[in-house]
């Protein structure tokens, strides 16, 4: 059958978790693609947050959105987080503008209960807190890649996303997925670090340490 909203959302948000645990850009892609539809046949154009069918659906009664995170997390939820990880990840401003429309859309009913937003409220964090991003620039086997990236998996840091771009890639690898990445480049011919807050970038450093430091780590 055609899918619904949490249909949608899930599938991004693990493709996200799998671009970051393979760095395959495809996986990326997709989920750009995938939030695209979402936006396009789910989006509430009037009051705003997402339809839990789309706009080709069968005819029903009422078209309901659904918000409310209990044993699962709703569809709504998932989809805030999506967007603002996909925000940081490509640099996107119109994922970022419907980030916000849609956390404002409910806003509401969260201020009411926020105990029954727990994933909601989730993203809510990453969006008050700005979001990190970081760029790792190697060659994706290379041991001083590996390291870093080893290093960013240890802690516990929800506010942040992560790229690879690898050393020899042009306009065809990530930096059509996430222009903001075109100007990162290898220092020394080492594994190269690039730590950013809503994509203002730190000075790039080669050192695992210092790269968890400007992370707060």
């Amino acid at each position: 059958i055609p899918g619904h909203l949490d249909d949608l959302a899930f599938m991004v948000w693990g493709l996200l978790e799998l671009y970051e645990a393979t760095f395959d850009p495809v996986h990326l892609e997709t989920a750009i693609s995938l939030t695209g539809v979402m936006v396009d046949r789910f989006w509430d154009p009037e009051e705003g947050g997402f339809y839990m069918t789309a706009d080709d659906a069968e005819d029903l009664l009422v078209r309901q959105k659904d918000t409310y995170d209990g044993a699962m997390p709703s569809g709504n939820s998932i989809a805030l987080l999506d967007l603002l990880r996909l925000s940081h990840l490509t640099g996107d401003p119109d994922l970022a503008q419907k980030a916000a429309e849609l956390g404002q859309a409910f806003s509401g009913d969260v201020g009411k209960m926020p105990s029954g937003f727990t994933q909601m409220m989730s993203a809510l964090d990453m969006a008050m807190g700005g979001g990190q991003e970081v760029v790792i620039v190697g060659d994706p086997e290379a041991p001083d890649t590996i390291a870093m990236l080893d290093a960013l998996r240890r802690p516990f840091l929800p506010d942040k996303v992560v790229l690879l771009k690898t050393s020899d890639e042009g306009e065809e690898g990530i930096v059509r997925l996430a222009p903001f990445s075109k100007d990162h480049h290898q220092v020394d011919g080492k594994a190269t670090a690039y730590v950013c807050r809503d994509h203002f970038c730190r000075n790039p450093t080669t050192d695992v340490q210092t790269m968890l430091d400007l992370l707060g780590v």
